[in-house]
């Protein structure tokens, strides 16, 4: 039965599908979206670019690790082995993932968003900015899926396999260049490591916009 509206969409884009796996639908094409719903439902979003530009490598020097290490060739939640496990190491400090150089423009909302899935380590806190400039400040529980954020407003929300969506937003006060921080997390930022647990990362984004959209690879 044909739609009673159009859309346009001149590139490709993401959906969960039926499996509860990303998937890449063609330039052009509806996305009929199964996240939350088994029936599916048509998926419309306004037009957003990633602003990180190596979404899965975190192996490369794009990202700094401090007193971690990642791993490759683990199943992400597009169903192939593009996931990384970020590995805390045995030292008695932070255990971080982190991005640099990420531009916020004041009086703009912006949204940083991950997948990740537990291995070992069950709790990520995700740090951005501070309350003076943008900030963002979230606890992400990836074995009872729930989030709470003490700066700006965060989300967790389950795809497939025990993948989690995470994703924070906030409004920047003032136009500053800040960290996007991936903190391994023990009741504490900083704690002894034992130099083999971990989570499992995939797909990240960083956007303008107070909520986060579907992932966009780069």
């Amino acid at each position: 039965k044909p739609l009673p509206f159009d859309f346009t969409r001149a590139s490709s884009a993401t959906v969960v599908n039926k499996a509860g796996l990303i998937e890449t639908v063609g330039s052009g094409e509806p996305r009929i979206d199964f996240l939350g719903n088994t029936k599916g439902a048509l998926l419309l979003e306004p037009q957003r670019s990633n602003l990180i530009t190596q979404s899965e490598s975190f192996d490369n020097a794009y990202w700094t690790k401090i007193g971690a290490s990642v791993t490759s060739s683990f199943t992400s939640p597009s169903g192939g082995l593009n996931a990384f496990k970020l590995v805390e190491d045995s030292s008695n400090a932070i255990h971080i993932l982190f991005r640099g150089g990420n531009v916020f423009v004041s009086g703009q909302y912006y949204s940083y968003s991950f997948y990740a899935k537990r291995n070992g380590r069950s709790q990520i806190l995700v740090k951005a900015g501070s309350t003076s400039t943008f900030g963002v400040n979230a606890i992400f529980d990836l074995q009872n899926g729930t989030s709470v954020s003490t700066v700006g407003t965060s989300n967790i929300q389950l795809i497939s396999n025990e993948w989690y969506k995470c994703s924070v937003s906030g409004l920047a006060s003032s136009t500053v260049s800040t960290e996007l921080i991936t903190y391994l997390y023990n009741g504490a930022q900083s704690y002894q490591g034992d130099g083999t647990s971990g989570v499992y990362i995939y797909g990240a984004q960083l956007e303008q916009g107070s909520y986060a959209t579907s992932y966009i690879p780069t």
